[in-house]
């Protein structure tokens, strides 16, 4: 199949767009929506939906480090993979085979990744010197410096991909047949490499019976995903019922007190000034809304120096504008907002909401900052919780198993349902951030652990059942004569331990990464020789 240079040029723009996804948290950057726009530009959707689902259950877990490793890029199959198996197709080549064939794709493509984040390090410094100077464009350009980076990057990947689609045709031509066959073995098991790494994050003591849950219900219930979901909720908010009424009888005088004792503080400190402008109640409330929504640009400026720092910065930039007429205290409270940060993007809004009442009660910047950094470890973790570990799980598979079904509502249903959702929790936290102020900020903290409890349990039983569900192990031993079948283990294995291999497969990826310290580039290695050498033994189909 060849490609117009009007398609090239369409894949590398629809690359670069989606690419800018991994930093604006709107889940562009997907296998299942990448491959379906490939599918939709190369006039073969169907393949494209087919790969889309094949990649995004594969790449679940690839959206979180493990010990320090970085990821594969999903857009190796999401877009390399899609022209991969839309071009070569006719050539015997699946989408199983092609998610294999993607994969030292995804990981030249992180590499890439990795380095404009280690070049766009050394911008916070010359950020801060322009903010000094005054030169507010510089700062602002140089603070989504790295979202230009990214869209530059997507669009010669895309569009190189499938420029030279013809190469790597001949390239993967040149693979002999039951390396091929081996390959499409390992890609029925390489999801549960991703599986593994949201589980050991996830997974604590109190989690195994919630393993069990998800076990039960996908093996021998064959529950769908949302009712493994639902039935793991319902105990969960039993737990978080129960450990916020053990929590909140305890804490009350405390809130109290550390009410009382903020707003001394605040009080004493409006004598001396910053220089802030006051503004009502009603504007302030305002300003912290539409602020809130600028957490989409958290990580345009994206660096290996201060991580969200310089973006964060940039967020609250309208804001300390109005608060700060003077060019002085402008100046200070903008260079003092770019320090180190690190929080998920839809919690990011409690942080803003508060250094912004803070603000306006004449606490600087630099002073508040300790209550916020304190705030970013318990953020980030429970946003995880929710959105990696949860959310995402459930509308990627449901969206996954629309596009094998050949409907084009997978992808739109994954995206739009995520981002509705992702909108609102962005909402929810502004307005809980607003709220609290400084003066409940350790009420926060407290509740924050069985809320984040919680959301593991729910996303621990989704995820094994999604291993039972989707993880492709199945082995071809059998023992007899020549004349007669006597004994099949695959049976055997269906019926009284459904779906124990891909489990098995997937706690040993677990042991591999928490006990062994192994990459994720080590596992999925290690799959993709078993794939091949298994395959080839007659082991596996």
């Amino acid at each position: 199949m060849e490609i117009s240079l009007i398609q090239c040029t369409l894949i590398g723009l629809w690359t670069g767009i989606c690419l800018t996804g991994m930093l604006t948290g709107t889940y562009l950057t997907r296998c299942l929506v990448m491959a379906t726009g490939v599918g939709v530009i190369l006039g073969d959707v169907e393949t494209g939906l087919f790969m889309g689902a094949v990649g995004e259950l594969a790449f679940l877990g690839f959206g979180v480090s493990s010990g320090g490793s970085v990821p594969p890029n999903p857009v190796g199959p999401g877009i390399i993979g899609a022209i991969i198996a839309i071009t070569m197709k006719e050539n015997g080549v699946d989408t199983e085979a092609a998610l294999a064939y993607s994969f030292p794709f995804a990981v030249l493509i992180q590499f890439l990744i990795t380095g404009i984040y280690t070049f766009s390090t050394g911008l916070a410094a010359k950020a801060e010197s322009a903010v000094e100077k005054g030169h507010y464009g510089l700062f602002r350009l140089l603070a989504n410096s790295t979202i230009l980076f990214f869209i530059c990057a997507g669009f010669l990947i895309g569009f190189t991909a499938a420029f030279q689609v013809e190469s790597l045709e001949t390239l993967i031509r040149m693979i002999p047949q039951w390396v091929t066959e081996g390959l499409g073995t390992a890609g029925k098991i390489l999801p549960a490499v991703g599986f593994a790494v949201i589980l050991t994050v996830m997974v604590r003591k109190e989690i195994v019976p919630f393993l069990l849950l998800g076990y039960v219900a996908a093996a021998y219930l064959d529950m769908p995903v949302i009712g493994v979901a639902l039935s793991a909720a319902a105990l969960a908010l039993l737990e978080f019922f129960r450990e916020t009424r053990t929590l909140g009888a305890g804490t009350a005088a405390d809130i109290k007190r550390e009410k009382s004792e903020r707003t001394d503080r605040a009080s004493e400190k409006a004598e001396g000034g910053t220089g802030v402008c006051p503004l009502p109640d009603a504007s302030l409330r305002l300003l912290s809304r539409k602020i809130a929504f600028r957490s989409y640009f958290l990580q345009n400026g994206y660096n290996y120096g201060n991580y969200e720092g310089l973006s964060y910065a940039n967020i609250m930039f309208p804001a300390l504008r109005k608060l700060f007429p003077e060019e002085q205290d402008f100046r200070r409270e903008l260079k003092d907002s770019i320090s180190y940060c690190s929080v998920n993007p839809n919690f990011l809004p409690i942080l803003t909401s508060i250094h912004l009442v803070t603000l306006n009660r004449s606490l600087s910047t630099r002073e508040t900052r300790d209550v916020r950094m304190a705030l970013m470890g318990p953020l980030a973790g429970i946003g995880d919780s929710l959105v990696q570990f949860c959310f995402a799980p459930v509308f990627s598979t449901i969206g996954a198993s629309m596009a094998r079904q050949g409907l084009v509502a997978g992808p739109l249903v994954f995206l739009f349902g995520m981002n509705l959702l992702l909108a609102g929790l962005k909402c929810f936290s502004e307005s809980v951030g607003y709220r609290l102020g400084t003066s409940l900020t350790e009420t926060l903290k407290d509740s924050l652990e069985p809320i984040s409890r919680a959301a593991r349990m729910v996303g621990s039983a989704v995820i094994v059942g999604l291993a039972v569900a989707n993880v492709n192990i199945t082995t071809d031993i059998t023992f007899g004569s020549q004349d007669a079948e006597i004994f099949s283990l695959q049976d055997f294995l269906d019926t009284l331990l459904p779906g124990m291999l891909p489990v098995l497969y997937t706690a040993l990826m677990c042991y591999l990464i928490k006990k062994r310290g192994w990459s994720m580039y080590r596992l999925v290695g290690l799959t993709l020789l078993l794939g091949i050498g298994l395959n080839a033994a007659g082991i596996l189909a």
